[in-house]
């Protein structure tokens, strides 16, 4: 069995109507699953950026790559797991507390502070 791995892949597009629709098309049509997908506007109006985590084998994430470079929109494309990188993850909690233990809650995430999993 081919060794799969997580690979985060950066792609420059025209900020156009319709794009994020075509690349996640590109994805669903070749039986791709997109773990994670991040799109927003860059300096230059005119241009997003999208950050897609993608499993598979070196094959797969190729493959995916060429593909990206053929839709027209595409500026381009970077697999930025092959460099030096950082990796985060965010939890954005919402809690519902009654007046009474609002003041309990806020000290308890103040003194849990950030946690950090490997």
């Amino acid at each position: 069995m081919a060794d799969t791995s997580k690979h985060t892949i950066a792609v420059l597009v025209e900020n156009k109507f319709g794009v994020l629709s075509r690349v996640a098309g590109l994805f669903s049509a070749r039986g791709y699953n997109i773990e994670s997908l991040s799109v927003g506007e860059t300096l230059d109006p005119s241009v997003s950026r999208m950050t897609l985590v993608v499993r598979g084998d070196a094959f797969v994430i190729e493959q995916v790559i060429k593909q990206l470079h053929k839709l027209i929109d595409v500026i381009k494309v970077t697999d930025l797991s092959e460099d030096n990188h950082v990796e985060r993850e965010m939890l954005l909690l919402k809690v519902n507390a009654e007046p009474a233990n609002r003041a309990r809650s806020s000290a308890w995430a103040t003194s849990s502070g950030p946690r950090w999993w490997t």
